[in-house]
């Protein structure tokens, strides 16, 4: 069966990766230019940076056998599993991608085709699905069964360009799908900071909710920092040019790393964490050939995001096509 993902965020690529694996032809769609969504990584003046999702866990067993396959790859490693001087924060094991946290989302779409760079206008069902490219070469796409894992707000919009209702009560409950908004700074250091090991911290002043050299991490030769901003700070920043803002966030962490920032970029994300879900891991409606997934579904966390992918995937295989 041909099988459109749209959406290259870790929910989109393990599904993918699941329904690869059970003898599927998958096509993974992706607005950008890679895979991952916020498991993103970004190069920088000879920089490795991790932007987005800084590790994730393996908490349920099915994460833990794709971790194992990721590590016979050498695409992650082991990063941490405490936080000295904070007993209350949980011990499990937090892994990074060696040289990024794209690494797991790039192993996961190893046997998927990829449509990159393709923003979809509309999709639209017949005897099967036809999914329609905005600009760029007009592409075409069709398919048997569509699993979209893209954030809810673009999920909807997506649904209203192409004239596609799922009914009341679908429609109110993604509807209601939530998220906060993070501003995230990347920024170059003029000489190694001095956090130790993990080279992380959290809440280290009032409005930064986390910061790390990706030196320290292990994934840069240079020393580079990200900063996310508070879901406070972003919102009331979200719309305020970053030169306005940056060195609320920059004075402090210099002051904590011991270095001097002397080039920065910035990345907002609209769909950091979600707040309030759908309900369920998934929405699957076997009649039309659709499924819907993401962390707006699974929850906060990368292996919640991955979760529910998994367990869409397996809605579509019960139905032994």
């Amino acid at each position: 069966m041909k099988i459109i993902v749209i959406g290259a965020g870790i929910s989109g690529c393990s599904s993918g990766y699941a329904l690869a694996n059970a003898g599927h032809e998958i096509t993974v769609v992706e607005k950008g230019r890679g895979v991952g969504g916020r498991m993103a990584t970004r190069r920088m003046d000879g920089a490795r940076i991790d932007h987005g999702a800084q590790f994730f866990t393996t908490r349920d067993p099915r994460l833990q056998v794709l971790n194992e396959q990721w590590i016979r790859e050498g695409r992650v490693s082991d990063w941490y599993d405490h936080v000295p001087s904070k007993p209350d924060i949980p011990s499990d094991m937090r892994y990074r991608g060696k040289l990024g946290m794209t690494d797991p989302a790039k192993s996961l779409t190893q046997d998927c085709d990829l449509a990159l760079n393709f923003f979809v206008e509309k999709i639209v069902k017949t005897k099967t699905w036809k999914v329609f490219e905005r600009g760029g070469t007009g592409r075409v796409l069709e398919a048997d069964h569509l699993v979209i894992t893209i954030p809810c707000v673009q999920m909807l919009e997506l649904f209203d360009r192409s004239g596609l209702d799922l009914g009341i009560e679908v429609m109110k409950r993604l509807g209601a799908i939530r998220h906060t908004r993070c501003l995230a700074l990347l920024g170059m250091l003029d000489q190694p900071s001095k956090l130790a090991e993990p080279g992380a911290i959290t809440h280290p002043t009032e409005h930064i909710d986390w910061l790390s050299d990706n030196q320290v991490k292990g994934i840069s030769q240079r020393p580079a920092i990200t900063v996310h901003a508070s879901a406070d700070f972003s919102d009331k920043n979200w719309d305020v040019p970053a030169e306005e803002w940056a060195n609320t966030l920059i004075k402090p962490a210099e002051e904590v790393l011991g270095a001097n920032v002397n080039r920065w970029v910035f990345h907002r994300w609209g769909f950091a964490k979600p707040l309030v879900t759908f309900g369920e891991s998934n929405f699957h409606n076997p009649e039309i050939g659709l499924t819907l997934a993401g962390d707006g579904f699974g929850g906060e966390r990368v292996e919640r995001a991955a979760i529910s992918g998994l367990e869409a995937a397996d809605a579509i295989l019960a139905n032994k096509f």
